[in-house]
C-alpha cells in the first residue's frame, strides 16, 4: 500500500516506531511499555474465559437439541436456527465494541456487553416458542461480542509479534477447555434437569465473568492511548481496514477456517446423534476429542512460525484442512460415513483451526495497534459472517443425509485455501504493511 514501508508477514520487526502514520491517517501508539503489571498467563487465563462466552454459549446446549426439538414441537432444523441467529448476532454486533471500546476503555463495554450475555441467558431458560428462543439467543449473542471482541484488542494493547501470537494461543488453550467440559455439563444437565438448566448455567457464568473484570482486569487502554475523536470518527476506521487487501485476505482465511468450525457446530448434533444414534455422552466425548485436537495445534503456532513463518504455517494448515474435508465429502457420497470416518476426518478439520486462528489474529492486529478494538471488531464480524452462513447453509439443505454438511464443510475449506495461496503470494513478493507500534518488551 502507498506511503508504507513492506516486510515480509513471516517476519514482524521487533521495532516499527519509525513509521509515523498509519494507513488509517493515525500516528501510531507509543507501547514501550504494557499499561498492566502481570504476567502472560494471568492475562490468558482471565482473557480466555472471558472469550469462552461465546463459545460456551453454542456448545453447553448442542446435546440439547432433540429435547428443544421435542419439548417445542419442532423439527431440528428449526432447532438449528437458535444457532444461526446467534451466529448472525456475534457477526453484526461486534461492529459495535471495537470502536467504542478504542473511544471509551476496555472495561466498560466488557461490563455492558456481559450484563446483556446474563439477562438474555435467563430469558432463554423460561422462553416459552421455538421462535422466542431464536429472538432471544440473537440478543444473548449480541452480549457474548464483549467477550469475542474486546480480549482481543487488549491482547494488541499489551503484546505484539510473536508474543500477541503466544498470548493467543495461551488464550485458546483456555478457551479450549469450555468445549472439552461444556457438552458433558450440557449432556450431565440434560440426564437430570430439563433443557433449560443450561441457560440457567450461562447466566451464573456470565455473572463470573462480570466479577472478573470488575476484580481482575485492570483498564489496558487509558485515556492518554485512546483516540481523541468522537465515535462517528472511530467507526470510520472500518473504510480504510476494508481498503486494506492484505487485512480482508488474512481475516477471510482465519474466517473460512472458521466457518468450517461453526458448520461442524450445527451439523453434528444430528449426524451423530440422530443419523447415527450416537448417546449423547459419546457425542460429547467425540466433542472434546475435536477440542483437544484444535487446542493442541494452537499451543505448536509459536514454534512453527519461527520455523516456517507465519504465511507458510496458514497455507499448509488450510492444505490439511482442505484434504480431510475433502475426504468427508467423499465418505459421504460413496455412503461409508460410519462414525470412525466422520470423526477422523472432523478431527483434522477442526483440529487445523489451531493452526489457523492464531497467527491470522496475530497478522491482521499487528499492523493496526492504535484501531485495535476497530480492527478486532471488524475481523470478527467477517469471521462469524462467514460462520453464520456456513450453519445457515447446513441448515437450508438439510435433506437428511450427511452430504449438505460435508459439502458446506469442504466448500468452506477451499474458499480458505484460496485466501491462503494469496496471502502467501502477497508475502513472497513483499505486499504486506509494517507494524504501526513497537513490541511490547
Amino acid at each position: 500500500m502507498a506511503g508504507m514501508n513492506h516486510v515480509r508477514l513471516d517476519a514482524v520487526p521487533d521495532d516499527a516506531s519509525a513509521v509515523t502514520r498509519d494507513s488509517h491517517g493515525l500516528p501510531p501508539d507509543d507501547r514501550s511499555s504494557p499499561p498492566m503489571a502481570g504476567s502472560t498467563f494471568r492475562y490468558a487465563c482471565v482473557l480466555g474465559l472471558l472469550t469462552a462466552s461465546g463459545a460456551l454459549g453454542i456448545d453447553t446446549y448442542l446435546p440439547a437439541f432433540p429435547d428443544i426439538a421435542r419439548g417445542y414441537g419442532v423439527g431440528e432444523d428449526r432447532v438449528q436456527l437458535s444457532l444461526v441467529s446467534y451466529f448472525v448476532a456475534l457477526a453484526a454486533g461486534q461492529m459495535i465494541y471495537g470502536p467504542v471500546s478504542d473511544r471509551v476503555g476496555r472495561r466498560l463495554p466488557l461490563l455492558a456487553g456481559f450484563a446483556l450475555f446474563v439477562v438474555a441467558s435467563f430469558a432463554a431458560a423460561v422462553a416459552t416458542s421455538i421462535e422466542m428462543l431464536i429472538v432471544v439467543r440473537f440478543v444473548q449473542g449480541l452480549g457474548a461480542c464483549a467477550g469475542m471482541v474486546i480480549p482481543r484488542a487488549i491482547v494488541r494493547d499489551l503484546r505484539s509479534g510473536e508474543e500477541a501470537a503466544r498470548l493467543f494461543a495461551l488464550m485458546l488453550l483456555v478457551l479450549g477447555v469450555s468445549p472439552i467440559l461444556a457438552p458433558l455439563l450440557g449432556s450431565l444437565l440434560l440426564a437430570y434437569l430439563p433443557w433449560q438448566a443450561a441457560f440457567w448455567f450461562l447466566g451464573g457464568f456470565g455473572l463470573c465473568c462480570i466479577a472478573l473484570i470488575l476484580f481482575l482486569l485492570e483498564e489496558t487502554h487509558p485515556p492518554d492511548r485512546r483516540q481523541g475523536v468522537g465515535l462517528v470518527s472511530a467507526f470510520m476506521a472500518y473504510r480504510g481496514l476494508l481498503g486494506d487487501r492484505g487485512f480482508l485476505l488474512t481475516v477471510l482465511v482465519g474466517g473460512c477456517s472458521q466457518a468450517v468450525v461453526f458448520a461442524y457446530l450445527a451439523g453434528s448434533p444430528f449426524i451423530y446423534i440422530t443419523l447415527h444414534a450416537v448417546p449423547p455422552a459419546a457425542y460429547s466425548l467425540l466433542f472434546a476429542l475435536n477440542a483437544i485436537g484444535l487446542i493442541g495445534m494452537a499451543q505448536l503456532n509459536v514454534r512453527f512460525i519461527r520455523r516456517l513463518g507465519a504465511t507458510r504455517l496458514i497455507l499448509m494448515a488450510s492444505t490439511v484442512q482442505t484434504a480431510a474435508a475433502g475426504a468427508l465429502l467423499a465418505a459421504s457420497l460413496v455412503h461409508v460415513d460410519s462414525v470412525p470416518v466422520i470423526a477422523s476426518c472432523l478431527f483434522f478439520c477442526v483440529g487445523a483451526q489451531g493452526l489457523v486462528g492464531p497467527p491470522t489474529a496475530m497478522l491482521a492486529l499487528e499492523d493496526n495497534a492504535a484501531i485495535a478494538g476497530s480492527a478486532s471488531s471488524l475481523m470478527g464480524a467477517i469471521q462469524f459472517a462467514c460462520g453464520a452462513v456456513s450453519g445457515s447453509l447446513v441448515s437450508l439443505f438439510f435433506n437428511g443425509t450427511s452430504v449438505p454438511f460435508a459439502a458446506v464443510i469442504a466448500g468452506c475449506a477451499v474458499s480458505g485455501l484460496v485466501c491462503a495461496i494469496l496471502v502467501r503470494r502477497r508475502d513472497r513478493e513483499g505486499i504486506t504493511t509494517v507494524a504501526h507500534a513497537p513490541a511490547a518488551p
